[in-house]
């Protein structure tokens, strides 16, 4: 099955959302947080504008970078998005 566009872009800017709360409630810099894990600063900030679509290793250390597990960034992401939302039509 193919994923729409329009169903990649709500998921990625939900991401970003929540990547960009983390890092207001953390107080530290993109560059820190990006420096911590081994991300490039432009890295970190296309994922937190929701211009970027992480691989799952890049997905899995940005949880790394706010102490979460991926499973936690991933709920995280799921409650910004509408309750009856789905990656497939």
């Amino acid at each position: 099955m193919q994923v729409s566009q329009t169903k990649k872009k709500e998921f990625m800017q939900a991401l970003g959302k929540v990547i960009s709360k983390l890092r207001a409630e953390s107080k530290r810099s993109a560059r820190s947080v990006a420096y911590d894990v081994n991300l490039s600063k432009t890295t970190l900030l296309l994922s937190e504008a929701g211009q970027l679509d992480p691989q799952i290793t890049t997905f899995c250390k940005i949880a790394e970078a706010y102490y979460l597990k991926p499973e936690v960034l991933l709920k995280m992401v799921y409650e910004e998005l509408p309750e009856d939302w789905s990656l497939i039509d």
